[in-house]
């Protein structure tokens, strides 16, 4: 079946890398897949390089985050375009399936999508905590009678109002040349994987940093990323505070294995807007311990001193704290929380999985077809004829590997 996949960026952040890990598994099944996006960069390349159309949506750039009035206004005027836009597509390539990556660009797509009787799949990789922005998503899923993954129930919760069930589908990813072939033995090579953004906390690891090597001073620590879909003014404040401390820069990286192999302790300081982040399955295939912040999804598959650390709570001193907890504790209990990551890894979070469940909601969803219905009722009627919205929870997934 011909798909339109739509995504609102072209740089490869986490949810563009999923959305790479997918196509190769679509064109297995000898499905098309074409893919729309409002500029050239990185992802076009990579998707072309496999063998797949790509075409540019005209429409103005957005800031990443909080969205003020202004930006609100201009998405308006570019709603009818992108509309339009995504129709000529959809009759274009006979499109049987639209696959949305990401909530900004879900409403136009969703009314092209409900007016051409095409049915559509939202997969949603961030909190959405905009009210606003909220709306817009949950209303345009009603519209077009979408079906909805979510890659944790964290960022799920939102939309209880407006969608009738989803699937919780975690991030997979391949086990690839990752560790060196030989057990943890010291911790004192730590670092934060990502692109380097506020959310992603690169800022509270340089300021636990300092405080780690106050007790630690043979440590050394790693920042492995770059600027993607905002300003640098974040990451300038990151090299400033960085200054006379043993923080080295390593720049955005590809073959995130062979930083893997490097690090002894990975750090994922996320804020409250974060998803599960699929550095920290790829940290478990590795055999690399992961200490995180308690927030956003990451407490759903990091169990503190089960799979992996969480900080007490989501601040600079119990993030310090937490890291020379750990590097205080013996190396066997080290390798007994490696091995259980492994394991949970194998069980949950491989890329083949991820594959298989994805690809089963879009064959569901293009096989029932797009319906077209009466004009729904109003936002209060509608939440009382929802049932309970389901989701298969990780411990259901380890369970069942198939």
């Amino acid at each position: 079946m011909n798909i339109l996949c739509i995504d609102q960026f072209s740089d490869l952040g986490g949810g563009q890398r999923s959305l790479l890990d997918l196509l190769p598994a679509f064109l297995a099944r000898g499905w098309q897949p074409g893919l729309a996006v409002p500029s050239e960069g990185p992802l076009c390349d990579r998707v072309q390089r496999l063998g797949c159309s790509t075409n540019l949506l005209r429409c103005h750039p957005y800031r990443n985050g909080h969205k003020p009035a202004s930006q609100i206004l201009i998405y308006f005027t570019d709603f009818a375009r992108l509309s339009q836009q995504v129709s000529e597509l959809l009759r274009a390539h006979r499109t049987r399936l639209v696959y949305v990556n990401g909530a900004r660009l879900l409403p136009p797509v969703a009314w092209a999508a409900r007016r051409a009787g095409v049915p559509l799949v939202f997969h949603c990789h961030s909190r959405l905590l905009q009210r606003s922005a909220v709306v817009a998503a949950g209303n345009a899923l009603r519209l077009a009678h979408g079906e909805m993954i979510a890659c944790c129930s964290y960022v799920a919760e939102p939309f209880k109002a407006y969608a009738t069930s989803y699937r919780v589908i975690y991030n997979g990813v391949a086990l690839g040349p990752y560790r060196r072939g030989k057990a943890v033995r010291s911790l004192r090579h730590i670092g934060v994987i990502g692109r380097i953004e506020e959310e992603k906390g690169q800022l509270e690891f340089v300021r636990a940093a300092k405080i780690v090597l106050e007790h630690f001073p043979d440590s050394r620590f790693s920042i492995v990323g770059a600027p993607l879909f905002s300003a640098g003014d974040y990451y300038h404040r990151v090299v400033a505070a960085s200054r006379g401390l043993a923080v080295a820069f390593e720049g955005w990286q590809d073959d995130i294995g062979c930083v893997l192999s490097h690090l002894e302790l990975l750090v994922v300081p996320s804020t409250g807007c974060e998803a599960t982040t699929r550095v920290i399955p790829e940290a478990y295939a590795a055999g690399v311990p992961v200490i995180a912040y308690p927030s956003g999804g990451i407490p759903e598959i990091v169990k503190d001193g089960d799979t992996g650390f969480l900080a007490r709570e989501s601040t600079v001193a119990a993030l310090a704290e937490r890291i020379m907890d750990v590097m205080r504790l013996p190396l066997s209990e080290i390798r007994k929380v490696v091995q259980r990551a492994k394991k949970l890894w194998e069980q949950a979070f491989t890329l083949e999985r991820y594959q298989e469940q994805v690809c089963r909601v879009l064959e569901e969803a293009a096989a029932r077809g797009a319906v077209r219905r009466p004009p729904l009722p109003s936002g209060v009627q509608r939440r009382k004829q929802l049932p309970e919205l389901q989701y298969e929870p990780i411990d259901k997934a380890a369970a069942d590997s198939d």
